[in-house]
């Protein structure tokens, strides 16, 4: 058997009691805690035993403190005369254990502790959530532009799809934190005011273990479908940007430790782990550029007539790039073939609806992204159920067909007949 044992725990600092009660039943488990990660709490498999924690916050301490440090070392002692052994600490965030059957309190005066948390939260609490709602806010207004002026873009990416349903999500979490404490403070303020003790709060740890699970089902599901659907870069990707963040957060916390252990003082330590933050976060960047580009390079297959194999195609030779991005409701195949060494192109753009009548919202959409006008076709013998033609001021002409399933958009450099048109818009991957 393991000597330790990992578990990812989420609390607020204010939620104390709760924390408090979580760690004893964990020591009847046979599990005492032995230190807390950016990421999982550790703990020391041992002899199930009835323990019980308590939690102190050192307003003036910090986690780059060096572990010897003074004021640190005059808590432990005084906690130590009154029987309570030190487990580990947070910042300000003191953890201690007693195997006493009645211990005697490390808080005697609820007005220190609910001062003492507090200032906590302000630092670690209050500061980190605000910013992080704003960028959130950023983030999904941007999403919801990019949605309004390019629909077709947002809906064919399932990594937006993906993103675009849980930032609401996060906006309203980090909205009940807010609310939480505030909630709880209030509370607090009156009880400790009328002589009692601050009030128990576990609301956020219940609320933030439904969130991770809703965020890791939706996350399976995301890497599950680009895999199925041949988009194994995006995917890839993204499990790569998952695992680097985690290795760097692993990193930077044993860092941080070691240089505790080694004494460093607390401005040395915090600015030792910032630089090594910021050249991961530097090194991580570089390599996401390079390897999303190698990954979104990959060879497909080209889902559209060869622009050599047309009528009026002014050459044989032809240069071919394409892309695929694809979505549980929507697929969009991009295809530009150039002429080698000469002028011409033929742009394809397929889109394949999942959904029934997206196909012709599809064909509304790139119909109103132009300012020229589409005129409407007969489709004739083509195999599409609607056409719409167009000539730029450039000579080019474009074309949209759709059907119930597909809308293809082609821009040519060259006429096509209704035979290209045909072979282009039935061709399958």
């Amino acid at each position: 058997m393991k000597e330790a044992a990992y578990r990812m725990e989420i609390f607020q600092p204010f939620e104390f009691e709760a924390m408090e009660r979580h760690l004893s039943r964990m020591a009847r488990r046979g599990l005492q805690l032995d230190s807390i990660g950016s990421l999982c709490w550790k703990y020391r498999r041992e002899a199930p035993r009835p323990t019980a924690y308590a939690v102190t916050y050192l307003p003036q301490g910090s986690p780059f403190d060096p572990q010897n440090d003074p004021k640190m070392e005059a808590l432990r002692e005084l906690c130590a005369e009154a029987g309570w052994e030190k487990a580990c600490d947070w910042g300000q965030l003191q953890i201690y254990r007693t195997d006493r059957e009645r211990p005697v309190p490390l808080e005697t005066d609820e007005s220190v502790r609910l001062a003492a948390i507090r200032r906590s939260m302000r630092r670690s609490f209050l500061l980190p959530n605000a910013v992080l709602l704003l960028l959130v806010l950023f983030e999904l207004g941007w999403l919801l532009f990019s949605g309004s002026t390019d629909p077709l873009a947002l809906l064919s990416s399932a990594a937006a799809l993906f993103v675009l349903p849980l930032l609401p999500i996060v906006l309203l979490m980090l909205l009940l934190h807010f609310a939480a404490y505030a909630f709880w403070l209030r509370r607090s303020l009156r009880s400790v005011a009328q002589g009692g003790r601050c009030v128990s709060a576990s609301l956020c740890r219940r609320a933030d273990a439904a969130f991770l699970v809703l965020v890791l089902a939706a996350a399976a599901v995301f890497v599950a479908f680009s895999f199925a659907s041949g988009q194994g870069g995006a995917a890839s990707c993204f499990l790569l940007y998952v695992f680097c963040i985690l290795g760097m957060a692993a990193a930077l916390n044993s860092l941080r430790k070691r240089l505790r252990q080694e004494g460093f003082s607390r401005g040395g330590s915090r600015t030792l782990v910032i630089a090594a933050d910021v050249a991961m976060a530097a090194a991580l960047a570089v390599v996401m550029v390079f390897v999303s580009g190698w990954l979104s390079g990959e060879t497909q297959t080209v889902p559209v007539a060869e622009a050599g194999s047309l009528e009026h195609a002014p050459s044989d030779a032809w240069d071919v790039f394409s892309t695929e991005r694809a979505s549980p409701v929507l697929s969009h195949i991009r295809v530009r073939q150039y002429e080698t060494g000469g002028d011409g192109i033929l742009f394809c753009d397929v889109y394949d609806a999942r959904l029934p009548g997206l196909s012709g919202w599809c064909a509304q959409q790139l119909l109103a992204q132009w300012e020229e006008p589409y005129r409407e076709e007969d489709a004739g013998a083509l195999p599409a159920g609607a056409v719409y033609r167009v000539s730029f001021p450039t000579g080019r002409e474009g074309w949209i067909l759709t059907d119930a399933a597909r809308t293809m958009r082609v821009t040519s450099s060259f006429p096509l007949t209704e035979d290209d048109l045909a072979k282009l818009f039935d061709s399958r991957e």
